[in-house]
């Protein structure tokens, strides 16, 4: 697959995740399922926790496709980023190989 990431919600008790693999790039439509995805499969209460985090996560998508998307190959290592950063109870967004949010 030459494809490939996950989006994590990470916490103190917590830690859950959705990913990707895949031989296409990830469009931002898939992108912004699989958040939601993650959203719906933490109790609530930890999604509530997590409000903010999802919401700078989902602007990072529509940003990073607004600017060609995620693209590791040219970075030359994988992309992570955790929203709120800094912050025990996030969401991490995860691109470790290919091209995302096309």
């Amino acid at each position: 697959m030459d494809n490939r990431g996950r989006f994590q919600a990470q916490g103190k008790i917590l830690e859950e995740s959705t990913s990707w693999a895949q031989d296409l790039p990830l469009t931002v439509t898939d992108g912004h399922s699989l958040l939601t995805e993650l959203e719906h499969k933490i109790p609530k209460k930890d999604a509530s926790i997590r409000a903010k985090g999802f919401a700078k996560c989902r602007k990072f998508i529509d940003q990073s496709y607004q600017n060609g998307g995620i693209k590791v190959l040219d970075m030359g290592k994988p992309l992570i980023k955790s929203f709120p950063k800094g912050y025990l109870e996030r969401v991490d967004l995860e691109v470790h190989l290919g091209i995302a949010f096309v």
